[in-house]
């Protein structure tokens, strides 16, 4: 007569089963501190964005960054992504695409029309997603107005490789536009 399999043997069999399925669901970053080199997950354009970026702050075009590793670094690039959520809502601007901070190598969500929802750590784009790739420095010049979308474009230091209707751009143009305030910062 067979025997009914143990508990630990399911246990055994669901733990493995787990653990194939979750590392499909989320990725490592460079702040997990489990990825050496970010530039391994690399997404087509990266390291074009990487090699911009410090062009641009050698040129002292923009601003440099401390480098920031583990928690946070994370913690710092989740306040640049809420703060980037932010002002997508506040210009009534759609979410619906994906965004790769180069340097960590951390792949975010943001969705929603309405209200819009911002997912860290998630997967690598499907071919048919809309992708914005930026650096950190780039994504922190854009936030405070020291250069606009277009010249963030010219630059290199941001890049919108999958943007098929081309709505991407004028989005972020209108989310990311100086304010009477940053006008009178300069005057």
């Amino acid at each position: 007569m067979d025997k009914p399999p143990s508990h630990r043997l399911v246990a055994g069999i669901l733990a493995l089963g787990l653990t194939s399925v979750l590392p499909s669901q989320t990725q490592a970053c460079g702040y997990d501190m489990l990825v050496g080199d970010p530039f391994a997950l690399a997404w087509p354009g990266t390291l074009d964005i990487a090699i911009a970026t410090a062009g641009a702050i050698s040129a002292k075009t923009i601003d440099p960054i401390p480098a920031l590793t583990g928690g946070e670094g994370f913690v710092r690039a989740q306040q640049w992504l809420l703060q980037l959520k932010d002002q997508l809502q506040r210009a009534d601007q759609p979410g619906g695409f994906s965004i790769l901070l180069v340097d960590s190598g951390l792949w975010s969500k943001m969705r929603g029309k309405e209200v819009l929802l911002l997912q860290l750590h998630s997967p690598s784009p499907t071919p048919r997603d809309r992708v914005v790739l930026v650096s950190e420095a780039g994504l922190n010049a854009l936030l405070t107005r020291q250069i606009s979308v277009d010249q963030a474009l010219r630059l290199g230091v941001l890049s919108l490789p999958q943007d098929p209707d081309h709505q991407l751009g004028p989005h972020l143009r209108q989310a990311l536009a100086p304010t009477d305030a940053d006008s009178s910062k300069t005057g």
